[in-house]
């Protein structure tokens, strides 16, 4: 028998977690957490096995032969798709149209093949990426000059004694963060930090928490404004700092926006007691540090405003990347692969800002392009071709049904307006179901991967190589394989390295590496260290080389310092609709659909999470007369659902609770399972373009609904 043990990262979700696979004769057996890159394994890792070998596996490329929608097809050739969809590309581009391609996929890496691909052609980069923490990352670069990147928490690990960790809707313990960072923050515990928890939601977060604050939804932002109001009114904040590393002119601008925004104000509007915001307060100005952490409770409308009043605060506090604070991202000088092409201008052709707003939407562009302006994008005829890859809108996008219906929606001659969708997959989707080509993607068991995020909780600061331990089945390929395939077709002049494997190791020569020297060092490389107070070593990244509390860029669209008032969601529609409607998540499922939602484990109704029940506070059940396990009808302005009715003390009187990302109906373990889809409540993003963060990217992915009995 033939037993190792094989380094890689995990993919059950977007954290990406070190792990290591057991392969005994060719077969993978057991995942368990990588302790050299103090990876930790979760339930959804752990169930991997199973998804490797569901028998729902793809293994040869698709054509639909029905209509969009009806899920039929046929087996085809990879030649034949691939034909099909270069043809397809190359007309395209040459109508001027090139930018109305957009792949939508998860970037593992800031150097993915995908990316590159995209940049070569002139397509767009479309991501799930911006509704998570589009906010946070502008409100980085804007205040401290920080490269963008997808978590940036506190580092746990050097959380010290005494130090203050604040959980702001970041379901740490309970969904798809990092495995390692819930050990890390009970181990900062257990070292005598204090764990406060900020959530409408009463999470596995709370239950470890010193302090839980069930917070109004969106009343964050106000929360932390009164806090910094009392510490800078009271002179508590920190005067070393401020002095040194604020930008002129800015911490004065900051005391006259305060000069109203007293705990007592600020109160009304969080729902917070005031004297818990001071208690709060004071308790962080006095803390040898303050680390705040943020990105799935604040999945809203406006969501930059929060960003900027966290920032404002951990400034105040000086808790700006120090042992326990704020990180500053740092750079792993990678190689770049030459000629680097440079993309289309996201301002200049901006497609997916759409509706009435369409002009202020260009001038304050994001990074990266939203998801959940594909539907609206389409029927405005500037989305031709989609590319999905591991990633499900028609299921995981707000506005559910206006996906579908604009990828069905046709022209006065019979066409589709949306010419050609193509999903990759490695088993059928919601989404495949309406794809032209479904192809058949490799397992992060099978493929080869560089991944690189400046700031990754595991492998931040560093990279890390995903490496094949298995065969994959049948005639699958990595879809970044078929993209530089594509590129080698239409773009040859930035394709001119053999394959996947060349491409990386142009990058890692940057570091002295290549891909068999990083798997020999056991698929990690890392400086061993992060670095505190880097800012001292030259300054911020921002054009004084201190912080911007104030951001004059931003006086038109009245977000030079945070606004106050909850997002529009929650203003709208109050009267017919008295609930906030939020939703909660648990360590068993990611929001993607298929991985976990179609797995035999994690859907057990013992052992994993069958269906995803709408929590009701007790008194709130009871007042409507709604007991716990009755089905219960819940509507928005855009439709409604049944659901079986959770009656709990851990939320807010005010709010419903469901689990993102249920309601799958595709793959033998899915129909299976119960559950609903909160995305058939909440209105598709471009129907409602006045609740939008003009500048974070942010969407609203929650709103306002009716509970029936």
């Amino acid at each position: 028998m033939n037993s190792r043990w094989i380094p890689t990262m995990c993919y059950q979700c977007k954290a990406e977690c070190a792990i290591l696979a057991r392969v005994e004769d060719g077969v993978l057996k057991e995942v368990r957490g990588n302790p050299r890159a103090r990876g930790k394994a979760c339930v959804k890792g752990m169930a991997g096995v199973s998804l490797e070998y569901s028998p729902d596996r793809l293994t040869h490329p698709l054509k639909r032969v029905g209509h969009r929608g009806e899920g039929k097809f046929e087996p085809c050739s990879w030649d034949e798709a691939l034909h099909a969809i270069t043809a397809k590309l190359r007309e395209l581009r040459d109508r001027g149209e090139a930018h109305k391609l957009t792949a939508s996929f998860f970037p593992h890496s800031i150097t993915d093949p995908k990316w590159r691909f995209l940049n070569a052609y002139g397509g767009f980069i479309n991501t799930a990426l911006p509704h998570c923490d589009s906010a946070k990352i502008v409100a980085c670069i804007k205040a401290m000059g920080g490269v963008p990147n997808h978590h940036i928490p506190p580092n746990f690990a050097s959380v010290p004694k005494g130090g203050v960790i604040i959980l702001a809707g970041r379901h740490a313990m309970g969904c798809l963060d990092d495995a390692a960072v819930p050990r890390d923050i009970l181990d900062a515990k257990a070292r005598g930090a204090i764990l406060v928890v900020i959530d409408p939601v009463f999470t596995a977060d709370a239950a470890k928490a010193d302090w839980w604050i069930p917070v109004r939804p969106s009343g964050d932002t106000a929360l932390f404004t009164g806090m910094t109001h009392h510490i800078v009114m009271n002179g508590l904040h920190n005067k070393a700092f401020v002095e040194n590393w604020i930008r002129e002119g800015d911490f004065e601008k900051l005391k006259d926006y305060l000069a109203d925004k007293t705990p007592e104000a600020m109160s009304a509007i969080c729902d917070v007691p005031t004297r818990d915001i001071v208690k709060l307060a004071e308790m962080c100005a006095s803390a040898p540090s303050v680390g705040v952490d943020s990105f799935k409770g604040i999945m809203l409308g406006q969501a930059l405003d929060f960003g900027h009043a966290w920032t404002n605060f951990l400034a105040v506090t000086g808790n700006i990347d120090n042992p326990g604070g704020q990180p500053l991202p740092d750079l792993t000088p990678l190689s770049p692969v030459l000629p680097a092409p440079a993309g289309p201008s996201l301002a200049e052709k901006g497609w997916h800002r759409t509706g009435p707003d369409k002009g202020k939407f260009g001038k304050y562009s994001f990074i990266m392009e939203p998801t959940w302006y594909e539907a609206q994008a389409i029927k405005n005829g500037d989305l031709k071709v989609l590319v999905t890859a591991e990633c499900n809108p028609a299921l995981t996008e707000m506005g559910q049904e206006e996906w579908r219906k604009a990828v069905t929606m046709t022209d006065e001659k019979g066409q589709y307006q949306l010419e050609m969708l193509v999903s990759y997959e490695i088993m059928l989707s919601e989404t495949s179901r309406y794809a032209d080509y479904v192809l058949p993607d490799k397992s992060y068991f099978e493929r080869w991967e560089l991944l690189y995020m400046p700031w990754w909780y595991n492998f931040g600061h560093g990279v890390a190589l995903r490496q094949p331990v298995v065969e994959a089945p049948g005639e699958c390929r990595h879809s970044n394989e078929v993209f530089i395939e594509l590129g080698k077709r239409l773009c040859p002049e930035y394709f001119a390295f053999k394959d996947d494997l060349e491409y990386y190791d142009i990058q890692l020569a940057g570091l002295g590496l290549s891909v068999g020297k990083l798997q020999d060092m056991g698929g990690l490389w890392s400086p061993g260290t992060t670095g505190f107070r880097k800012y001292e070593h030259g300054g911020f990244g921002t054009p004084s080389k201190k912080m911007h509390l104030y951001w004059e860029d931003l006086e038109d669209a009245d977000q030079a310092l945070p606004r106050v008032f909850l997002a529009p969601e929650y203003d709208a529609d109050a009267d017919a609709f008295p609930f906030f409607l939020i939703s909660y998540r648990t360590i068993f499922h990611q929001g993607s659909g298929q991985w976990t939602h179609n797995n035999p484990q994690l859907r057990d109704p013992v052992g994993g999470f069958l269906d995803n029940p709408v929590l009701i506070n007790a008194a709130t059940a009871r007042r409507l007369g709604i007991e716990d396990g009755a089905v219960v009808t819940l509507r928005s302005r855009t439709g409604s659902l049944k659901a079986r009715a959770k009656c709990t003390e851990r939320i807010r009187p005010d709010c419903l609770g469901l689990h993102h990302g249920f309601g799958s109906t595709v793959g033998r373990v899915a129909v299976l399972g119960g559950g609903v889809s909160d995305n058939a409540l909440i209105p598709d993003s471009g129907m409602t373009l006045d609740w939008q963060d003009l500048v974070g990217g942010e969407s609203h992915v929650s709103t306002r609904v009716t509970v029936e009995g």
